[in-house]
Formats: structure tokens, sequence, C-alpha cells
């Protein structure tokens, strides 16, 4: 028999009915989700051999994009279904960069229901007994044959009858069961859709204040992402918020609420590093819908909730139709997009501008995913990975796109006013839309990040502090946010504010190089050469960046070692035939050394580039030592940076 043609399949203790959807073990069902069995079916079906993961994800997620990590977790629960050992596999074999194979013997049939001391024989023999049951009968295309039909289909054979009698009504129980557990029937109550839903507050046994954060930025990064689902009610936050710290009875929520399930869930946190449970429950019954386990970095927080809501979104039994599956599908590339261009590694910058084209493919009218755009352009030239002559006019491009769409978007006009300041050079348009970004959407972080880089480089140092100290406020567990308030402070002359605030970052994921760069830079300000060199080198490790490169250089420079800091220059000069290398950061060198005039000659073409760091000269420490001299009021003057 093909496999095609078969709908049982037989392993260990184990049966599957593949028209049924049942996995079984022994008499009792295997609960799996939708995409477990899936999974489970591809690779029984394919025993023996290596089914592919690309081609496992395609079969499973066809019309869906969804990471390698997502299949590795869905074994995982199939795993623990089956009940395999880690170490020892008796089921499920993986094969390492490639895929998976289903090792366990598998037979494989069309048979009926099979109880014990039933054997299985050729029922095209003539010799052949007629077997105990015949084909139980069926509605809506499940089992459902009553105790008297079960008798009534029984050959008059004495004793037999009886015997049918309590087999036909096990049969019968184990069916209806089947058919109730996986059609949402014993969970939800009908097999309706569940088409209003509230997240309540999540749970961290640790407490305080930035566990507190944690939790509620995992309950809004999800309530926002499950709201973008059409069909589906949400309950806002604010409402849920009443539910925090009682205990809390899913009947009385439902009834309260007027909401068909409710997510609860339980978060630890360890380093960058976090753990949650996450659970849907059927308010009806309190009977768990379905429940998954996430062990994710601090980094990937919006993949975690996109994760999340996805796979919430599969078990409540929605159904879409084309329209909204694309805007679902383009609001699910825009967030991994995001989660990419926070990482600010030049390759992550990339990928997120691949995942933002991809949101704009999937719906060419989605105004956020050009507002992402234009981030990742900004700052692929930010981090060196792009000129400016190249980045900042695709990024302007998105920019004024994503505003055609929606003026309203907060997004885009923050990342207009970055290029308005950086590219442009118009203080004035710059500020407008910065405080444009603000009013719309006075919690974006991003908006008062880069209006507080704004602020410290015309000298408005209370301004600038207090929008830093704003932006760690609206994201205190994010790196860059935090990382940025050190910037600020050495920026300021408050050099002990700054190596406080790095260190802090620093002992949560030492591969920050933003912190390592700020950090050095105090470490510098204060003399400190040693540890300064120290983090630069650590720096240029973890990220490859000739900033890092360039800033250790002045470094040597600084603290008088004019052989390392001509070697760095040799090597960037190496660097220059390969990719951008900031001008400003060479004449950055060159006033270390003191020689005056090769630091203006660079600074001049930093200016003829637009170099995305000139806008700091006026405040920038390591140019401290040439402010005296008469060619420097006019370079400030023609930067837009005096009144």
């Amino acid at each position: 028999m093909g496999e095609q043609e078969s709908n049982f399949y037989e392993f260990g203790r184990f049966r599957l009915d593949a028209g049924e959807r049942v996995l079984r073990r022994d008499r009792e069902l295997v609960p799996l989700t939708p995409k477990v069995f899936d999974i489970l079916l591809a690779l029984v079906e394919r025993g023996g051999h290596l089914v592919e993961k690309d081609d496992l994800m395609k079969r499973v997620w066809p019309d869906t994009f969804v990471e390698e990590g997502n299949l590795t977790q869905n074994v995982s629960m199939l795993r623990k279904a089956l009940g395999e050992n880690p170490g020892s596999p008796q089921f499920i074999e993986t094969v390492a960069r490639r895929g998976y194979r289903f090792v366990a013997a598998v037979k494989a049939g069309e048979g009926a229901l099979e109880f014990p001391g039933y054997t299985k024989i050729d029922s095209g023999s003539e010799d052949a007994p007629k077997p105990l049951v015949t084909e139980l009968p069926k509605k809506n295309g499940h089992a459902a044959a009553t105790a008297a039909e079960l008798v009534a289909a029984a050959p008059a054979q004495p004793g037999i009858r009886n015997r049918i009698l309590v087999f036909g009504l096990a049969a019968a129980l184990i069916a209806v069961v089947g058919v109730v557990y996986f059609t949402g029937l014993g969970k939800a109550g009908s097999a309706a859709p569940i088409d209003s839903i509230a997240v309540l507050p999540f749970v961290d046994e640790a407490g305080g204040s930035d566990a507190q954060y944690l939790n509620d930025k995992i309950v809004d990064s999800l309530v926002n992402s499950l709201s973008k689902l059409p069909k589906l009610r949400v309950v806002p936050r604010s409402v849920v918020n009443n539910y925090r710290g009682k205990d809390i009875d899913p009947r009385q929520v439902g009834r309260e609420l007027n909401v068909r399930a409710v997510v609860t869930g339980r978060v630890h946190r360890y380093g960058d590093t976090i753990s949650i449970q996450a659970d849907l429950i059927d308010v009806d019954n309190v009977a768990q819908i379905w429940g998954q386990l996430y062990d994710r970095k601090l980094a990937d927080m919006l993949l975690v909730q996109e994760d999340i809501s996805r796979d919430i979104f599969e078990n409540l039994r929605l159904k879409l139709n084309v329209e909204e599956q694309k805007h679902l599908d383009a609001y699910r590339f825009y967030l991994k997009g995001r989660n990419a261009w926070n990482k600010r590694t030049a390759d992550s910058l990339k990928q997120g501008v691949d995942f933002f084209q991809q949101s704009i493919n999937t719906d060419p009218n989605y105004a956020p995913a050009y507002a992402g755009l234009a981030d990742c352009y900004n700052m692929l030239v930010v981090y060196g990975a792009s000129q400016p002559r190249d980045g900042f006019p695709k990024a302007k491009e998105a920019a004024i796109k994503a505003l055609e769409i929606d003026e309203n978007l907060a997004e885009a006009h923050s990342s207009l006013a970055f290029i308005k300041f950086r590219w442009d050079r118009d203080r004035v348009e710059a500020e407008r839309e910065f405080l444009q970004a603000i009013k719309l959407k006075p919690n974006y972080a991003p908006a008062h990040q880069w209006y507080s880089s704004f602020l410290i480089s015309l000298e408005r140092v209370d301004e600038a502090i207090a929008e830093a100290k704003r932006t760690e406020e609206l994201e205190p567990l994010a790196f860059t946010a935090s990382s940025h308030l050190g910037w600020i402070y050495y920026l300021a002359g408050q050099s002990d504010r700054a190596i406080e605030q790095c260190t802090k970052i620093l002992a949560l994921d030492p591969n920050s190089f933003p912190a390592r760069r700020y950090r050095g830079l105090a470490y510098e300000q204060k003399g400190m050469y040693r540890e300064a060199i120290d983090e630069f080198q650590k720096g240029v490790k973890v990220s490859g960046s000739p900033l890092m490169l360039a800033l250790l250089g002045h470094a040597y420079a600084a603290s008088g070692q004019k052989s390392e800091a001509q070697r760095v220059l040799n090597e960037l000069a190496d660097l220059q035939n390969r990719r951008y290398v900031s001008s400003y950061t060479v004449g950055a060198i060159y006033a270390g050394l003191g020689d005056k005039d090769q630091a203006f000659k660079w600074l001049e073409k930093a200016y003829d580039e637009r170099d995305v760091w000139l806008m700091n000269l006026k405040v920038d420490p390591v140019f401290a030592k040439i402010r005296s001299d008469k060619r420097f009021p006019d370079l400030l003057a023609r930067a837009g940076l005096t009144p």
C-alpha cells in the first residue's frame, strides 16, 4: 500500500489516525497541537528517510514565514508527547544542520480499531473468520456508532454479542473523546471560533520594578499584536490591569469581560535571557486550550510576543480571508524587521531591510514598514555599513512614502527628523519633525532618543539629558536606550555617570559594543587610557566596526602611543578600499596626535560627505584641543551648529 493511501500508522505503543488526526498511546489519547500533529504525520509518512528542515517547514507552515527555532520548539514538544529521552532517540533522530528522521519501525494500513487480544488477519482469505465488528457507522465523517448499532452489526455467534457490547461502548467512547478533543468541543464548549480574548497581567515571582516592567511590556506587546488579528476582540490592557495581584478565576473574568478565553503567563528573567510560560484558557470550563514555554534572549523581545501571538492565533480557529491574511503577514514581517533593527549590527540591519521589504512586498500600503526601512538605512550609515550619499537618500524616500500613506505615523516623522538633521542640516525642520513625532506618540522611545542627540549637539544639555532619561524610562530593559544615556552623559562632560551607566549594561550583556564605546570614551576623558584602550579593543572584536577601530586609534594617539595610532590609520586607509570609513573619525585620530592641519583636512572631507558624526563637532571632547583654531568656528557655522 502506498504512503498516501494509508490512514493508520502504528509504531511502538502508538497508533496514529491520519484521517481523524488522532494519536493514541495504547487506548489513551495523546494531546497534540495542530502543528505538532502535522510534523509527526510528515515524519511518519517518510519513516526511515531524512526529512529536510526546509521541506518540513513548507509543509507545516505553507503560507507563513517562520524561523527555524519555531520548528525546533515544535519537534521538542513532539518528543515530550512521545515520552522520548533526550539522549537516546527512540522515535525521532536529529540530523545535524539538515533535518529529522523517524527511526522507529512503522506499520501502515487502513485497519479498523483493534482491541487487546485481537489479531490482525488477511480478510481476503476464504478461511478467515468474520471480523468481530464491521466498520463503525459515521456521522459528519466521524465514528459515531451507538451501542445498539454495534450489537446489531455483530455476527450471531454464541457469547459474541456481550463482548461486542463492551468493546463497542469503549470504541465509541474513544472515538467521541477524540472528536471532542481535537475539534475543540471538549475545551471551548463548541467548535465555533474563539472571537474574544483578554490577556491577563503576567506574573513574576522575583518582583521588583524591572520585573514588573518586563511583565507589562510583554503584555502590552502581546495585546498590540493580537489586536492586529481580524475577527478577534481583544480587551485593552487598561481594563485587565484591574486583575493585577489578584487570585484570578477565569470563569469570573469571562463573565465580567464577556470573553471566550484568557491568556495567562509567568515570566522569569536571568541575565539577558527570559523564560515565558503562556497559556490559553477556555473560561467556560477552565480548561487549557494551549500552552507553551518560550526561552529567548532579552534582545528578541519583539519576536517572543510574535511567537506567542501566532501560536495563540493558530488555536483560536479563526478563518481569515486573503486580504486579512495579507495584512497579518505584513505586520509579522514588520515585527521581525524591528527586532533585527534593534540589534544595531551591520548584519542585523541588513536583515532588517530584507524583513521590511518583505512586509512591503506583502502589503505595499503598510506604512510602518516604510518607516522601518528608513530607520535601517539611517542606522547603516551611523554604524559605518553604508556611505551617507547611499543610505540617507534611500532613508528619506522611504520615510516620505510612509507619510504619504499615513501622515500621522510618529515613526515616520521621527525617521525624517533624523534625516533632516544629519543629512539636510536643517535644524528648524528637524526639531519640528521630532516634536511632531513625540506629540503623535509620546511613548515612542526612538523619537526621544534621537531628539536628545539633536539637543546635545546644540549644547542644550539639560534638555538632552531629560530626553535621554525619558528614553530609558520607556525602554529600561533595552540596551540601546540605556547605553544612549551613557553617550549623552559623556558628551555633557559627566564621565563618571557615563561609566556607571555603561557598566550596568555590560554586566548584563558583555557584547554590547555601544556600551563598550561610550565607557571607553569616558575612561579616556578621565585620563584612564589603559582602560579605554581595553574597551575599544574588545569593541573591535565584537563589532568589527571601523568606528571602534578609529576610537582605538584616537586613544593610542591621546595616550602618546603614536606608532600604534599610525598603525590604526594605515588599517583604516586599507579598509577604505572595501567599505565606508567615516572621515570624521579619521580626523579625530589626527586631532589626538596634535596634527591640526590633517585634522581639519579630514573634517572638511567629512563636511563634503555630510558625515553623520559631524553634527557632534561642537560638543565632542575628542576635538577639544583644536577648538581654539580660527578654522573651527567657520566649520561649525557651515554645518549649521551655531545660531
